[in-house]
């Protein structure tokens, strides 16, 4: 393509970032980041690179915001969207691999980004146009991303007429087998094979023992298609998922870039979009037959070199028609902003003139929980929105001018409002905290009409810039619903790296702390509520919310992970609840919330009412072998260690699976 042709539409600033998981560790997804980096340079474009948080990886580290990139491209399923910027995931993964990691945990964190980027495979795409078949607000990918790159471009060459191929063999970190070992092992001695690779991985020597092992190349994103070009012939082969998925990993473009010939084993994406311009191996064959057909094919290359080279110009002539990486990134630039407009479209509702109350809690003044509101107030896309922070007296007296100032400064038009939040003695000291029931129930009846539209924000939660707009949208589609509720990210730190964990149940009825209902993922209609609620909301405090919830009678979901929550707060953890009255309180008001099995959820997920469950029922043994997998790999996600650590380990269990299977 003509990349001086190339210009960056109005609106835009040029900038996009991608996520990079493990920092630490060298990994096929840095050669994809450097790639993607070459390309935007390319094309007069930056690509930065970002924590899953969203800050900088570089100095200062900054946490970057809508106005600093025009997206971000998420390259794995592991982390869900945490940063308030339009975010596409690409579905690179093999669908056996969301099943190998725990199937329902990672599929649901596609869900949380705007948009996904397909790469012609039939599965992955299928894998998210299934969980997105009822959600009116969604729809399939409209562009590409393949594991690929734009430059450099070698002329098609025999070179040495050597066997090339590349890999980090990791899974000799289990001390097993690698992926393709014993046809490697047989090409190995024949002195027509090429390795590279990292050789310690990890403090591993995972190439230890091959004689064609060539050494390192840098993921620079360039270094490997000289060895590409300089060999001449490129081993391409697939995992099984890969094949099943009929997905395409990086070896198959970088082998066209280096301008080799292709042995490609038979994987449905070579075959179907480059036909007979690469020659084939059957993997599935018994291996000796396996290298016997690669070496008859170098063979054949050797004596026909005009029809070898004349077919590895055809591939490459595909390659570059059909899937360079400059390609995807112009085609997702010149489509970006009617893409996000027919997206928006679908959640948005179509009358924005409604009004929206926000009830931001500030019960003692904390500049970092004004700068949040504050933040959560200005981002927000929805016209209507009236954000009122609700602070305690004495605080606001002590430190309003410090809170004008802030206002002021961020240019938002917030309304302060004192509430008291603590019983003070004479002296100002605090004798103890209000409940919360009777701060919502006070600000409830203070409300302009009965077809208000409101929402609480707690101090330790942010809201992204769709959230009240997609909430708003779900409750104009869904006008018998008394609460539109949107899934939320519990966010939380250990040795200094921030994780966040995906919320998408619905439990108004137990309690943890490091699994709290949440505030600012409701938005609530006024009229669902009948003036008897404050006889039950002014008793309650930490049950206060899910009396709200629970009271309303239909209740709809915007499917969207909009709000983050901070569970190590202060605000969260300082709770002392007396559940046994609250929950009498509860009972009292809808007698059937704690005496009836409920399946009152969110997405499907019930609500299982804890009173009602006798020991028994909690025993593993009575689980079937599938559950009770599915819980051991969420208990061990749920272990707050490294993302590089987990990497590792649950790559030896997906190796391990693989082997029992």
């Amino acid at each position: 393509m003509d990349r001086a042709a190339f210009k960056i539409p109005a609106g835009c600033v040029g900038r996009f970032a991608v996520v990079k998981l493990w920092p630490k560790i060298k990994a096929a997804e840095d050669e994809n980041v450097a790639r993607l980096k070459v390309t935007a340079k390319s094309l007069g474009l930056e690509c930065v690179e970002i924590a899953p948080d969203g800050r900088l990886l570089d100095p200062p580290h900054q946490r970057l915001t809508q106005a600093d990139v025009d997206f971000v491209i998420h390259l794995h399923f592991e982390t869900p969207k945490a940063y308030d910027i339009f975010s596409f995931v690409a579905l690179w993964n093999p669908v056996q691999f969301y099943h190998d990691w725990g199937y329902r945990r990672f599929s649901r964190h596609l869900l949380t980004h705007d948009d996904f980027l397909s790469c012609s495979a039939t599965w992955t795409d299928d894998h998210v146009r299934r969980m997105i078949a009822s959600d009116p607000t969604r729809v399939p990918a409209a562009f590409t991303l393949y594991h690929s790159l734009s430059e450099p471009i070698h002329e098609p060459t025999l070179g040495d007429r050597k066997i090339f191929y590349a890999g980090v063999n990791w899974e000799r970190l289990g001390k097993k087998k690698g992926r393709h070992q014993e046809l490697l092992n047989l090409l190995d001695p024949t002195g027509d094979l090429r390795i590279f690779g990292p050789r310690i991985f990890q403090g591993v020597n995972v190439w230890e023992g091959y004689q064609s092992y060539s050494g390192p190349i840098p993921f620079d994103g360039v270094s490997i298609l000289s060895e590409i070009n300089k060999s001449g012939i490129a081993l391409v082969l697939s995992s099984d998922a890969h094949k099943q998925s009929e997905l395409m990993s990086n070896r198959l473009f970088e082998g066209l870039a280096g301008g080799a010939f292709i042995i490609c084993d038979e994987n449905p994406f070579a075959r179907r979009h480059f036909g007979e311009t690469l020659l084939y191996i059957d993997a599935r064959q018994p291996t000796d037959d396996v290298c016997k057909t690669v070496l008859r094919h170098v063979q054949w290359i050797k004596e026909h070199p005009e029809q070898a080279l004349a077919m590895a110009r055809e591939a490459q002539a595909i390659f570059r028609r059909q899937f360079s990486l400059d390609q995807s990134v112009v085609h997702l630039y010149e489509g970006l902003s009617e893409r996000r407009r027919q997206l928006e479209r679908l959640y948005a509702p179509a009358d924005a003139s409604r009004p929206v109350t926000l009830f931001m809690l500030m019960p003692r003044f904390d500049p970092a929980v004004l700068a949040r509101h504050l933040a959560s107030a200005k981002t927000q896309r929805y016209p209507n929105c009236r954000p009122v922070l609700l602070v305690d007296p004495l605080e606001l007296e002590e430190n309003g001018n410090a809170i004008r100032a802030a206002i002021a400064a961020a240019g938002v038009a917030l309304e302060v409002r004192g509430v008291s939040f603590f019983e003070r003695d004479p002296a100002g000291r605090v004798r103890k905290s209000v409940r919360l029931g009777e701060i919502f129930n006070e600000a409830i009846r203070g409300l302009p009409a009965a077809d208000a539209l409101f929402a609480f924000v707690a101090p330790d939660e942010e809201l992204f810039a769709e959230h009240v707009q997609s909430l708003v949208g779900a409750l104009a589609r869904n006008p018998e619903a008394g609460v539109a509720i949107s899934n939320a990210l519990y966010r939380h730190a250990s040795d200094g790296t921030t994780f966040h964990d995906l919320q998408d149940e619905l439990d108004y009825v137990g309690y943890a702390t490091h699994r709290p209902l949440g505030y600012g993922r409701f938005l609530f209609r006024r009229s669902a509520f009948a003036d008897s609620i404050d006889s039950a909301l002014r008793y309650l405090d930490v049950k206060a919310m899910a009396l709200l919830v629970a009271a309303c009678a239909k209740r709809v979901a915007s499917r969207r992970a909009s709000v983050t929550c901070d569970i190590q707060s202060a605000f969260n953890l300082g709770f002392q609840p007396n559940l046994q009255f609250e929950h009498e309180v509860m009972r009292d008001y809808l007698p059937a919330l704690l005496t009836v099995a409920s399946t009152h959820g969110v997405n499907g997920a019930a609500v299982l009412q804890q009173e009602e469950l006798e020991p028994t029922s909690l025993s593993l043994k009575r689980l079937s072998e599938s559950n009770r997998q599915t819980i051991a790999v969420e208990l061990a996600h749920s272990v707050p260690i490294p993302s590089a650590i987990k990497k590792v380990l649950f790559g030896g269990y997906r190796m391990w699976l693989r082997r029992s299977r």
